[in-house]
């Protein structure tokens, strides 16, 4: 579940027109933090994800997270108007569970490994992650995408909206 949610957003925050593997293409149409300035975490107006013709993401710039303990987020993924998955889950039980991939995965864009949260300013510096094992998931996500998640922490609120096209030469 907590790979799903990273997953979608890690799309959303990123294939800012990046030629991506297996001939497909994506562009970030719209990247918004919509809990306004005192979100708890946010991404950098920098913040860009790139998928090349090797099947690897490379993210650039950094996501600031305030100090939080707990996180519950409420979700929905559409594709082309239609309501794909969404859910509550709590972020902070999820993690926990996640496996040690998806962890090293999600630090490297920001998301905490461990609840409670510190004040921290998490920056990609041009890693590459290989996303090779995902590239035949690309077909079923082709298509307008659009991921909105809402997260209440003990601390405030977090929201992000994001939309991308992928398509296929």
């Amino acid at each position: 579940m907590l790979r799903g949610i990273y997953f979608a957003l890690l799309c959303c925050l990123a294939l800012q027109a990046a030629l991506a593997c297996n001939g497909y293409k994506a562009k970030l149409v719209k990247i918004e933090n919509c809990a306004g300035d005192d979100a708890i975490m946010t991404v950098g107006d920098d913040f860009s994800l790139k998928l090349n013709n090797k099947c690897e993401l490379v993210p650039s710039g950094c996501i600031i997270n305030k100090p939080f303990a707990t996180a519950m987020a409420k979700f929905k993924v559409q594709k082309d108007g239609i309501v794909m998955k969404e859910g509550k889950v709590d972020l902070c039980a999820a993690i926990d569970q996640a496996s040690t991939e998806a962890k090293n995965l999600m630090k490297l864009f920001g998301a905490p490994s461990a609840c409670p949260v510190a004040e921290e300013k998490v920056c990609a510096n041009e890693h590459t992650v290989d996303f090779s094992k995902y590239k035949a998931m690309l077909g079923m996500a082709r298509g307008h995408l659009i991921i909105d998640a809402e997260i209440k922490h003990d601390t405030g609120k977090s929201c992000i909206h994001a939309e991308i096209e992928l398509t296929k030469n």
